[in-house]
Order: structure tokens, then sequence, then C-alpha cells
């Protein structure tokens, strides 16, 4: 194996939890894949009515995405019946994706901010939860896809000296 490749076995998603009276952070369970970090860049057409080439473009401003997170169903856990109060809530919170070079958890704030842990590759990100779809189907376990939608910027934090 190449030195440096991270496993996903062992990446946890955590999120801020305003429903409580406290603000608290929740560990997500059993996400089984996470997808949808990136968002392409808008562009502003600067072309002039006198060009017969290509368009001309500048980098205007980022559009987020939306972060998929499929996962096995698990009614009794509290971190799959918050899903449905956040989706009717509709409030922006933070996300942030821990990777598995590192076992150190986040931390969270009174406000509801989380800190990413030191020595672990993590993304934080922002966002509302959009939709929260449940999946059954025969001889098959339930499922869940939580679709988070961005709002801002993923902020990478690495593990380890920057190169």
């Amino acid at each position: 194996m190449t030195a440096g490749v991270v496993k996903t076995q062992g990446t946890h998603l955590y999120f801020a939890n305003p429903t409580s009276s406290d603000p608290e952070l929740v560990k997500l369970a059993c996400p089984t894949g996470i997808s949808g970090l990136g968002g392409a860049r808008d562009q502003i057409d600067v072309t002039c009515l006198d060009n017969t080439e290509d368009r001309e473009y500048l980098p205007g401003l980022g559009n987020p995405g939306q972060v998929s997170i499929p996962f096995n169903f698990i009614p009794s856990h509290i971190s799959h019946q918050v899903l449905f109060d956040l989706k009717e809530g509709g409030e922006v919170i933070d996300f942030i994706i821990c990777l598995s070079d590192g076992t150190a958890q986040p931390t969270i704030n009174g406000q509801g901010v989380i800190t990413p842990p030191v020595l672990r590759t993590s993304f934080e990100f922002r966002g509302f939860v959009q939709d929260v779809n449940i999946d059954m189907a025969t001889n098959d376990k339930v499922t869940g896809t939580l679709t988070v939608q961005r709002s801002g910027k993923v902020k990478p934090n690495w593990q380890g000296p920057t190169p």
C-alpha cells in the first residue's frame, strides 16, 4: 500500500445538535459513505461582442453542493432520531468529518461551534439537513440517506505538517 493512504474504516461524521438544552456533539451512527464535499465555482462571462473565438470568463463565487451520507438505519439510535428534528428545524449547523488517520474526537463549545481534533485529518463545513430518506426493500436491511445542503466553504484540517 502506498505510504500515507488513509483507509475509510474508522471515519466518523459528527454534527452539532442545537435541539438539546446545551449544544452537544453527536456522532452519526453507522454511515456507509460520504460524498459531495466539492462544489463548482460559478463563472462570470466577460466576452466582448467583437470576440469571434471562444468566450472568456472570470471566476465567480463558489457554489456549495450537497453532501450525501448513506447509513444503516438504527431507529433506536439518538443520532438518527435527531436528524428528523434537524430537517424540520432547518437550522444551519456545524458538521465535521474525521478521517481514520487518528482517533481523537472533536469538541464543541456552548455556541455549538465544533473544534477539530489535533493530529487527525478532518473536514469542517456548515449546512442544513435538507432531507432524510429511509429506504426499505425485500430481504434487505433498512437504510437511509442524509442529504446536507452545504452553506459556505469546506475547511480542511491536515494531520501533521502542511506541505
